[in-house]
């Protein structure tokens, strides 16, 4: 579902310069879609398998705040780590840095600001719904790995679309990104899984 939107709003980007104010609409309208389309999809399935109870207690985790100050931390933090550990990663390897971009420090803030909601739309299906059933298949460490390299495979159209932050990037070093970033992202759910669970 999401390659669909994400390929079709590559095609309408490879049209013709400037793009038609209908078109531009029809691709951000496409592009909104396919970034939603794993939590759609994780609540049709749940809605088909488990009813109206299925559907609550998937959407109940989103608004679950109840952590230490640690983790907040951690969620902070682990990120700009992940990003400047696989950058290193590809420095030694190639001899030369990745491109990290241009924008201002301010511009990142404000756009992480904006973009996280529309981002955690897409984390209802990763991580509400696929990892606890990968994890209960294959084991916390093998689930976070194989939905790594599914998560990066799901973003490849984006790769392609001409103005996108990812255009232009290394998909390589992207994945391995991303399988660091599902792994940490499994540990912290297992951690705080089994401390919501381990009896007081």
């Amino acid at each position: 579902m999401t390659w669909v939107c994400f390929i079709t709003a590559v095609r309408i980007s490879y049209g013709p310069a400037p793009i038609a104010p209908a078109l531009a609409l029809v691709r951000g309208f496409l592009l909104l879609l396919g970034t939603f389309a794993p939590s759609l999809v994780a609540l049709g399935i749940t809605a088909r398998a488990e009813g109206r109870p299925g559907i609550h207690a998937l959407l109940r985790r989103i608004v679950q705040w109840q952590v230490g100050t640690r983790w907040y931390l951690f969620a902070i933090g682990y990120l700009p780590a992940i990003k400047l550990s696989v950058a290193l990663v590809h420095h030694v390897m190639t001899g030369s840095w990745p491109r990290f971009g241009t924008e201002p420090w301010y511009i990142i803030v404000v756009a992480i600001a904006i973009s996280t909601p529309v981002q955690a739309g897409e984390e209802i299906g990763w991580r509400g719904y696929a990892l606890p059933r990968l994890a209960g298949r294959f084991g916390f460490a093998r689930a976070s790995i194989l939905l790594g390299f599914i998560w990066s495979s799901w973003h490849l159209p984006i790769f392609f679309l001409r103005g996108a932050d990812k255009y232009g990037q290394s998909f390589k070093v992207w994945t391995l990104q991303v399988v660091a970033l599902s792994v940490a992202i499994t540990w912290l759910y297992a951690t705080r899984r089994e401390a919501c669970c381990s009896p007081c």
